[in-house]
């Protein structure tokens, strides 16, 4: 028995003894509750005797319990035509007959109906109508005061926090689903003296818990749940109504154990359970679709079909034959197990089979076709079953070499890049639309692959554009989109009033999180109460905006990309792009030049990416003992993912869009000769770096200001008492020995405003960031691998605010700035996300809308940073282009230094520049003399010549 069902009970009897009854409806009615569990027939059998009998005698109280005790019999043998039939009949009752309109327990049916329909709309997965009914009920209970709340109010709560909980799991929003199932828990945790059976909904909602963890990848956790679930089931065996409780924690806990692995294990956990699973539960269903699973991982394949063919006809006719995910899901199984017995045709046919179940209108058995992921039951089941076709047609062109499938796959990857663009304006949450890029990543990696493939076989240059496009598709989406939202709101129509909202919910959001990073555990639910509810409110009224201004929602939400013949017309004749794409033991390189553009794979071993992780590690410590091996590595890396591309190639200045571990490398650092150390890439190319070609574009876009204003913080962390404890590098907020002379350097070149000691403070950032078109920060930093968003550039301590600035406080900043330096330790250092690069401070200010950034890869020494800002900003003051400033910074550096210790790159090499690197507007008077200088000279040759004509 369900703990909401007790509570149904409980309430029902209540209400019905204040009312008289003839015994044989009275018999009726304990007949049908005596069989609700045992015996399905019979139970319904009297249930409808009662409701005639109620009906007939105006019983209005039993004619309204029946229905609804009759629907929770059907919602238990999942006899879900019946369901939607009651379902009807009682709506249509409380509608249209005037009889209930005058019962003193009207509006408890009411929310037991609205209950009814969201659980109905639940199981037939109709996600959205199911979370709006839920939704509407649980508006209406959390308006009762807690001390007002009955027990039943408390259980049904419980129940629609459990509920919303696994319908944002089922839609891949993990964020609020992990918060519902959490809070529904300890509501029934902390009530437990209020709700009968307590333990029993608790342990409800901590099994569905567990299935959020274990998608995303914490069996641990996962298996610790279900084991004390099923343990407290297992107590309770003899009661009827625990047999689909303990039967579907079992199944949950066999599919955990074949996601890692041990298939033994879950085909014990079944066989275990083996005296539950009679044909007239619906469970059974999936007991046959996991015994499936798992011999598939035990390579037993005819035994994995028997399994799936009979999961396949039991859940077909339990679906009423109609088409549903579920059937889809089936067969996309077999057909996945077909291809793993090398039988092609039959496994394509499946999957091809599991897509025709998922569009009404969609039957088409040609490989080529694919649904409209407009009108599809399940964006996310499409998005799965086209991953799985797309790798069952690369198995087969392995097979027969047989380039028709790499061209039916290719076509598939353009599938899945549409279903994704479609489906991503759904997730709200930051965290969702990250983790859905990570599980997508694999598959971007295979359709560049089968790209390069079908160029190498055809030559076809669109197959290079193509794989370019999924390159893009793959880098800083997250980026890209809140670069795309900053547009949106400027350019959407919408009223400068409720742009100011939208920025008070996200300051607000950022606060909260902010509070609970910080807080002791015991003190955090309130707060991240605090942070569920903004969110939600600010989440709501966004798809207001993006209903009420159209033209916001096309800008939010634009899914192109650069193609590569754009980025050709915006290349300069000695320009390139390089973009990498990262893949299981291959690198992939498209090298875009004006006039042309080459695809290389390249080899990609576990040696050349721990040379690389060791290169890092001897780029950033000073120390001359292993100069050897450092040069061999610089020499070995440059061959293995530069040369190639640069051998055919006159280009000087380059742009690099870095993938997994190269976004550690410094390509300027790489050496062209082993033999000579002084062979650097620094001495013939500039290098700056990109997210993406897309967001490139998007930064070039932004108008640089007519005049340059420099706003310098240079903080002194403790002044000239700390003197002696002062750090040369900038990471352990001791007083740094050279940042305020670095400060005065560089303002020798533009019009600058420094603010040191108690003036370099986070509310004058705030207070001056809009004035100044350059900021530069000579100051401590840190990069937080665990935690991003809390990576932080350090400002002058002071007692009245923190001294702190968040990565997660520049999402909620606009930054109108045409360069930022931040002049710290690990600036473009931080956590490698798939699909994402390195989550740094350097991407914070991305966010912000910053779009050129100078930034650290390690942690730098302050004396030759120092050195080098004052030649990059000189260099930036007479008209060179960001990357060819800083290039000449660095040489300017090593020329000036005799030392071979201080010539070390960790002195040098780590400061890069990434986004827009074209020249700032000059204000340098001494170039405007020598323009003016080379004019007047110019007119005069002119005059004279004309004289000597006449």
């Amino acid at each position: 028995m369900t703990n909401k069902f007790r509570f149904l009970i409980s309430c029902i009897f209540c209400i019905l003894n204040a009312y008289s009854q003839t015994p044989e409806l009275e018999q009726a009615y304990n007949n049908a509750f005596y069989y609700h569990y045992t015996n399905k027939d019979s139970a319904y059998h009297y249930y409808k005797k009662t409701i005639a009998l109620a009906n007939k005698q105006n019983e209005l109280e039993y004619m309204l319990s029946g229905y609804l005790y009759l629907m929770n019999a059907n919602g238990h043998y999942y006899d879900l035509k019946n369901y939607q039939k009651n379902l009807h009949a009682e709506d249509s009752l409380l509608k249209h007959d005037k009889r209930f309109e005058s019962l003193e327990n009207l509006s408890y049916y009411k929310d037991y109906l609205l209950f009814d329909k969201g659980n109905y709309h639940y199981k037939i997965k109709d996600y959205y109508s199911s979370k709006k009914y839920f939704q509407e009920l649980f508006i209406k209970l959390s308006k009762i005061p807690e001390q007002e709340r009955t027990s039943d109010n408390l259980a049904t709560l419980s129940s629609l926090y459990s509920f919303l909980g696994v319908i944002y799991k089922h839609t891949g929003k993990y964020e609020l689903a992990e918060y519902h199932l959490k809070k529904g828990s300890d509501l029934v945790i902390e009530n437990k003296d209020s709700i009968a059976d307590w333990e029993t909904s608790m342990y409800s909602t901590q099994k569905l818990l567990s299935q959020v963890f274990e998608d995303k990848k914490d069996f641990l956790a996962a298996n610790i749940i279900l084991a004390e679930a099923s343990t407290y089931y297992e107590t309770k065996a003899k009661d009827p109504s625990f047999k689909n409780r303990l039967l579907s924690t079992n199944l949950f806990l066999a599919k955990n154990f074949i996601k890692q692995g041990k298939f033994q294990m879950a085909i014990t956990t079944l066989q275990k359970n083996s005296p539950f699973y009679d044909k007239a539960n619906p469970f059974s269903i999936e007991v046959d679709l996991i015994y499936g699973d798992a011999y598939v991982g035990l390579k037993e394949y005819a035994k994995a079909i028997d399994y799936y063919n009979e999961g396949l006809q039991n859940t077909s006719a339990y679906r009423e034959h109609q088409k549903h995910q579920d059937i889809a899901e089936v067969y996309a199984r077999l057909g996945s197990v077909y291809m793993l017995q090398k039988s092609t045709s039959r496994g394509l046919k499946n999957i091809q089979l599991a897509l025709a179940q998922l569009e009404k209108d969609f039957d088409a058995l040609d490989y080529n076709a694919n649904p409209n992921p407009e009108k599809v039951l399940s964006k996310l089941s499409l998005t799965k079953i086209l991953k799985e076709k797309l790798n069952a047609l690369y198995e087969a062109y392995g097979q027969s070499k047989d380039i028709k499938y790499l061209k039916i796959a290719h076509k598939t990857s353009k599938a899945i890049i549409h279903t994704l663009d479609v489906l991503r304006p759904e997730f709200e949450s930051k965290l969702d639309k990250e983790f859905l890029v990570k599980e997508t990543y694999p598959t971007i990696q295979k359709m560049v692959k089968i790209a390069y493939e079908l160029y190498e076989k055809t030559q076809d240059k669109i197959y290079v554009n193509d794989a370019f496009y999924f390159m893009e598709k793959s880098k800083s989406i997250a980026l890209l989109e809140a670069q795309r939202n900053a547009e949106a709101s400027k350019f959407g129509n919408i009223p400068e009033k409720t742009i100011r909202k939208e920025q008070l919910y996200r300051a607000k959001i950022s606060q909260f999180d902010e509070e609970i990073f910080n807080a002791k555990q015991n003190a955090k639910s309130a707060v991240v109460d605090s942070l569920f509810m903004t969110k939600k409110k600010y989440y709501d009224y966004l798809a207001t905006l993006e209903n009420d201004y159209p033209k916001y929602y096309d800008l939010k939400y634009k899914a192109s990309v650069i193609s590569m013949a754009d980025v050709q017309k915006e290349l300069n004749s000695n320009q390139a792009i390089f973009s990498y794409l990262v893949a299981e033991n291959s690198l992939f390189l498209i090298s875009i030049t004006k006039n042309k553009a080459e695809f290389y794979q390249l080899p990609f071993t576990e040696s050349l990416k721990n040379s690389i992780i060791d290169f890092y590690r001897q780029l950033s410590k000073a120390t001359l003992e292993d100069r050897n091996a450092f040069t061999k590595n610089s020499h070995l890396i440059y061959m293995a993912i530069v040369a190639p591309a640069l051998k055919n190639n006159t280009a000087t200045d380059i742009t690099i869009l870095a993938d997994d571990v190269l976004n550690y490398i410094p390509f300027d650092v790489l050496q062209t000769k082993a033999e000579n150390e002084k062979s650097y890439v620094l001495a013939t190319y500039s290098i700056s770096y990109a997210s993406s070609a897309t967001l490139l574009q998007e930064q070039h876009k932004t108008l640089l200001k007519k005049k340059n204003n420099l706003l310098v913080f240079a903080p002194n962390f403790g002044g000239a008492s700390l003197k002696n404890k002062a750090s040369q590098e900038r990471f352990d907020m001791e007083p740094l020995l050279y940042n305020a002379q670095e400060a005065q350097n560089i303002s020798n070149y533009f019009k600058t405003a420094i603010y040191e000691g108690n003036k370099a403070s986070i509310p004058n950032f705030k207070k001056y960031v809009d004035t100044y078109n350059l900021i530069h920060f000579a100051t401590h930093a840190s990069a937080n691998d665990e935690f991003p968003d809390y990576s932080y550039l350090a400002f002058e301590n002071t007692d009245s605010i923190s001294n702190l600035l968040y990565v997660k406080d520049l999402y909620n900043y606009t930054i109108d700035a045409d360069l930022v330096t931040l002049s710290a330790c690990q600036t473009g250092f931080g956590k490698l996300q798939k699909g994402e690069g390195m989550l740094s401070l350097a991407r914070g200010f991305n966010y912000a809308g910053v779009p050129a950034i100078v930034t650290t890869l390690w942690k730098i020494n302050d004396q030759s940073t120092s050195e080098i800002m004052d030649f990059f900003y000189k260099n930036l003051s007479k008209g060179l282009s960001k990357k060819e400033a800083l290039r000449q910074a660095k040489l300017s550096y090593l020329e000036a230094n005799d030392d071979a210790f201080l010539r070390h790159p960790y002195y040098w090499s780590g400061i890069v520049i990434t986004g827009n690197s074209l020249p700032l507007h000059t204000t340098n008077y001494f170039l405007w003399a020598i323009c003016a200088f080379i004019g007047l000279t110019l007119i005069w040759l002119v005059s004279k010549k004309l004289l000597k004509r006449r």
